[in-house]
């Protein structure tokens, strides 16, 4: 029976470092982290993560589109034109010589007013395709901050793990030798071993979200390393220009002005379109009547126009009209959208500015306390538990300190995200 105690007790001294020798291989490998250059910009991040962006294909296909457009409204006539060929003979019947051989050119004619509303939509199609240039790359520029302090909180939530993990490892060893001398109790030994274990889970926890926020920056971006420097300054504008101007220079309502503006000009070149376009027809025919006949050569000339033109363009008149309300209506929602992001980016700098300080005060009243607890538990008038728990409000208190710090610095890079400052 003794010897059965004298094992437990000799389990419960040594159990801590077996248990530490057993996990610290599994905690600190294996976790590729993204290195800090300090000749990386936040500029060659952006054109990196541009590179493998798929919205280059729309962009590219927004180009092709409205040089199609603009080549069309400079084109002479409003359609295509069409060569026609015809042969007449009656070589198979009466055979008498009849011969004729007729060849015209068919040219669909702009309307009035057709043409320049086409040239209109062309160019409105040239400022749609800048807008959606100008929005994607606000966009990337948008993913490309928010990875970037992804990537800075969670580095920062890692290295304070790791810190956390080695101030408890010293209190551990500072334990078991105490224990060792006689000056504290064997279940001591338990109290150190739980807090290394729940230390080296939330570490393990810390390692997964930062490899999931690494893999996601390397994915987009197809980088293995960020910016040394990516804080930003806040940029204010000019205080006394309205909000609704902050909100037309935004560049995703730029891009739906510059939809409106298209589809008004589509709706205009409608309404001076009809269902088939007037065509001119230049002809030349020769013709023979018989064998004995001369060859009589002469020229034609033909206009046809449509009839009930009208009727057949009611509908297609309907449905760019619908269209161009929809677009009126999406412009409007985007705004509305805008003005609350603004606001919310607004609201989200000033709360953090007033929490700030009182992070910071708090991390500070923590750290002292822990210092007196520390202080109390070397000269014995308190046990491990109390300074334990003084250390885990520390380590609350400081990760919460540094989250509002990291927090406080990505809401000047949204608050300069909202606002269309496309480069820090």
């Amino acid at each position: 029976m003794l010897f059965k105690v004298v094992q437990f007790i000799l389990l419960l001294t040594l159990w801590p470092m077996l248990a530490n020798t057993q996990i610290s291989n599994n905690t600190d490998e294996g976790v590729v982290e993204v290195e800090i250059s300090p000749a990386l910009t936040v500029s060659d991040v952006v054109q990196a993560a541009m590179a493998h962006s798929p919205d280059k294909i729309v962009a590219q296909s927004n180009e092709k589109f409205s040089d199609a457009l603009s080549s069309r409204a400079s084109s002479l006539f409003s359609g295509t034109p069409e060569l026609s060929f015809k042969h007449q003979n009656d070589g198979l019947i009466s055979d008498q010589g009849l011969r004729e051989w007729e060849t015209s050119l068919d040219m669909p004619l702009w309307m009035p007013g057709q043409k320049s509303a086409s040239r209109q939509k062309a160019r409105m199609s040239e400022q749609e395709t800048a807008a959606y240039q100008k929005l994607i790359t606000l966009q990337i520029i948008g993913q490309v901050r928010e990875l970037l302090w992804k990537l800075k909180l969670a580095d920062a939530v890692l290295t304070e793990s790791r810190q956390n993990l080695v101030i408890a490892r010293a209190l551990e060893n500072d334990v078991l030798k105490r224990i060792a001398a006689g000056n504290l109790p064997k279940q001591d030994a338990i109290l150190s071993s739980k807090e290394i274990m729940a230390r080296k889970m939330d570490l393990i926890n810390v390692e997964a979200e930062y490899i999931h926020v690494a893999k996601r920056y390397e994915s987009i971006t197809g980088l293995n390393q960020m910016p040394e420097f990516i804080e930003e300054i806040l940029e204010h504008g000019d205080k006394n220009q309205p909000q609704e101007l902050h909100v037309e220079k935004s560049p995703i309502v730029e891009l739906a002005n510059a939809k409106v503006g298209f589809m008004r000009a589509e709706f205009s070149e409608s309404n001076n379109s009809w269902s088939s376009a007037p065509k001119l027809s230049l002809g030349l025919k020769r013709e023979r009547g018989s064998f004995m006949d001369r060859n009589i050569d002469s020229v034609s000339f033909g206009l046809s126009i449509p009839l009930g033109a009208d009727v057949h363009m009611t509908s297609k008149r309907a449905a760019v009209a619908k269209t161009l309300a929809e677009a009126e209506r999406d412009r409007e929602l985007i705004k509305r959208e805008v003005r609350l992001a603004l606001h919310e980016a607004e609201h989200e700098l000033e709360i953090c500015e007033v929490q700030l300080p009182f992070a910071q005060s708090h991390f500070e009243l923590s750290k002292e306390n822990l210092r007196l607890s520390q202080k109390a538990f070397d000269m014995g008038e308190s046990d491990l538990l109390e300074l334990l728990k003084a250390q885990e409000q520390y380590f609350i208190s400081s990760s919460q300190n540094n989250k509002k710090i990291i927090e406080c610095k990505r809401a000047i890079a949204r608050n300069n995200q909202i606002r269309g400052v496309l480069l820090p």
